[in-house]
């Protein structure tokens, strides 16, 4: 038996529709590629107007819930952190609190898995590295902008850990570097020290080569140290 739909009241009536909508998925065991009814009559289940539930169904589409076949109808799509992820960046307030809130999210995701993978790396992920690192000095050499320090430190960072299986952990570092980027192209942030910065992360590496869980992470630190302290 199909599970109804509860009639909700107008009080913030588009996110009690949205609220709805999930569980009425949930309730009546929509997998991905299942059909949604449609706006009438979702409209009709609901008690509300039509412009309710397609406003509803275009902030489901956005988040990535439900995808729109042209001609065909809507649908439940797989679940992924994708359309999250990627509107996670723009509906933060770019200040420095913000930052420093990311910052010790970062830190502390980092720590954890740089020191469960300390031992897994493989002379070709090492160079790898040493590469990057060979390139952010070239690039300070060269007097190079900010923005391109920032495009090798998330390359460098992505090859920590792109070997490891973990898309989320891959995705979130891509944020981070979206907001750093962010906030140097409004003059809120800058390397004060680019050569420090390098051989920060040439003493992280060195740490990983030793395998040296405890001085891996107190490397990381340190490399943090100077962004932490722009946001205090």
């Amino acid at each position: 038996m199909v599970a109804e739909l509860q009639s909700i009241e107008k009080h913030n009536l588009s996110s009690m529709v949205k609220e709805n909508l999930k569980l009425y998925f949930i309730k009546n065991g929509l997998k991905a590629g299942d059909p949604i009814p449609t706006e009438l009559e979702l409209a009709s289940r609901l008690n509300v107007s039509r412009t309710a539930v397609r406003e509803a169904l275009k902030s489901l589409e956005a988040l990535g819930i439900i995808e729109v076949r042209p001609g065909i109808g809507r649908f439940l799509k797989p679940f992924n952190f994708d359309a999250i992820l990627e509107n996670l960046s723009y509906g933060l307030d770019m200040d420095g609190n913000d930052f420093s809130d990311i910052l010790d999210v970062r830190i502390s995701l980092e720590g954890v898995f740089l020191e469960r993978y300390t031992g897994h790396y493989g002379e070709s992920q090492i160079k790898q590295l040493r590469d990057i690192i060979d390139a952010m000095r070239r690039l300070v050499a060269d007097g190079g902008a900010e923005a391109s320090m920032i495009q090798l430190h998330t390359l460098f960072h992505l090859s920590l850990y792109r070997d490891q299986g973990n898309a989320l952990l891959l995705s979130l570092i891509k944020i981070f570097a979206t907001v750093q980027r962010s906030l140097t192209l409004m003059n809120r942030y800058r390397t004060q020290d680019m050569v420090e910065f390098v051989d920060l992360h040439e003493a992280l590496v060195n740490a990983i080569e030793e395998k040296n869980p405890a001085k891996v992470r107190q490397m990381l630190l340190e490399h943090f140290k100077e962004a932490l302290a722009q946001t205090q």
